[in-house]
């Protein structure tokens, strides 16, 4: 009987290659059933990992193909807190990144009048300081305890975020969730982060930086050198930052000319200010003139008071070849420029000292 029925499966036109079909899709089912769900745990260890734990599970897949194998490139960039990668490993499949970063202020050029006058005095930041302007979505954290581990106060962090996901509308959740979860581990105080403070992120301005070199300035007129450079040429550039202000004005006429520069420094720069003027400061008061002409020569005078509630260093020089010129101008030339800094007081003249 079973032999019969057996042949006649055999001899039946169509029905073994039937049966081999379905075993072929059922074979081909069972694997993609158990694959998927290799991808799925897969995808849900690294969803879990990424950025410590702190995105928020439904708004980060979201942002994913459902179908791709993440990948998840984490651990901290140059001087970051927290970063994270993760996005599918085929082509075209999308993916996000998230970045929490202290913010630093630029290291400084140098504190010297040169490098005040300059209306960019800071050294150029590595690009990854700056990938947060060509993010999607950022958020500024104020952390008043504090960050530890930095030379200067470290007072405040940002959290950043990109994707290339049509999911964009998502991000904001992550920065927040990141955001929040640095503010509380690293014991910031403050307020709590919340999605409402998640601002997208627009292109910075190309506007060129208005002239302020007059603001400066203001307080110098060559009439305050005498008649002995009436009708000379005149330059000035000057520069104002949170730190320091500073101008140079140069009159030149042909036989000679003189280089008049002021300057204020104030808060966390004065140390470096007193020690790269160390010299300069030291002598203040008690150096005597040059008993020899030289082709050029510098007199500096210094002073230092308390302007807007703070600690403040005061200097006016002249360079030029007219030594006279320079010694019968400097203490007038300080006290203008003293009358014209505004709100300042307990003023002491520290002297004056030739370079």
């Amino acid at each position: 009987m079973s032999d019969s029925a057996w042949a006649r499966y055999r001899r039946h036109r169509w029905l073994p290659q039937a049966t081999v079909a379905l075993l072929l899709v059922a074979l081909t089912a069972g694997f993609v059933l158990v694959r998927g769900g290799q991808r799925d745990r897969h995808n849900e260890d690294a969803l879990a990992r990424a950025c410590g734990g702190a995105l928020p599970r439904e708004d980060a897949a979201k942002l994913l193909a459902d179908d791709a194998w993440w990948t998840l490139r984490t651990g901290p960039a140059p001087r970051a807190l927290v970063s994270c990668t993760l996005g599918g490993d085929g082509k075209g499949d999308p993916w996000f990144t998230v970045t929490a970063e202290p913010v630093l202020d630029p290291p400084l050029k140098g504190v010297r009048v040169e490098h005040v006058v300059n209306r960019t005095p800071y050294e150029k930041m590595p690009d990854w300081a700056e990938e947060h302007e060509r993010a999607d979505e950022l958020v500024t954290v104020p952390c008043p305890n504090g960050l530890p581990g930095y030379a200067r106060p470290v007072t405040s962090f940002r959290v950043h975020a990109s994707t290339d996901s049509p999911a964009i509308e998502r991000v904001g959740a992550l920065v927040a969730a990141v955001a929040e979860d640095v503010r509380t581990s690293r014991h910031c105080g403050g307020t709590s982060v919340g999605e409402t403070d998640v601002q997208t992120v627009s292109p910075s301005p190309q506007d060129d930086e208005p002239d302020t070199s007059q603001a400066e300035c203001a307080w110098f007129r060559p009439a305050l050198l005498g008649t002995a450079l009436k009708g000379a040429e005149q330059s000035a550039h000057g520069a104002t930052h949170a730190w320091a202000r500073a101008c140079s004005t140069t009159l030149s006429k042909p036989g000679g000319g003189v280089t008049v520069s002021s300057a204020s420094w104030w808060g966390e720069v004065l140390p470096e200010v007193r020690t790269e003027y160390g010299r300069e400061l030291a002598q203040a008061g008690h150096g005597a003139p040059p008993t020899t002409r030289r082709k050029n020569h510098e007199l500096a005078v210094w002073a230092e008071g308390r302007c807007a509630g703070g600690r403040t260093l005061h200097r006016v020089s002249l360079e030029g070849a007219d030594r006279e010129l320079l010694l019968a101008r400097a203490d007038s030339l300080l006290a203008r420029y003293l009358d014209a800094s505004g709100d300042c007081h307990d003023t002491k003249v520290l002297g004056k000292v030739w370079g």
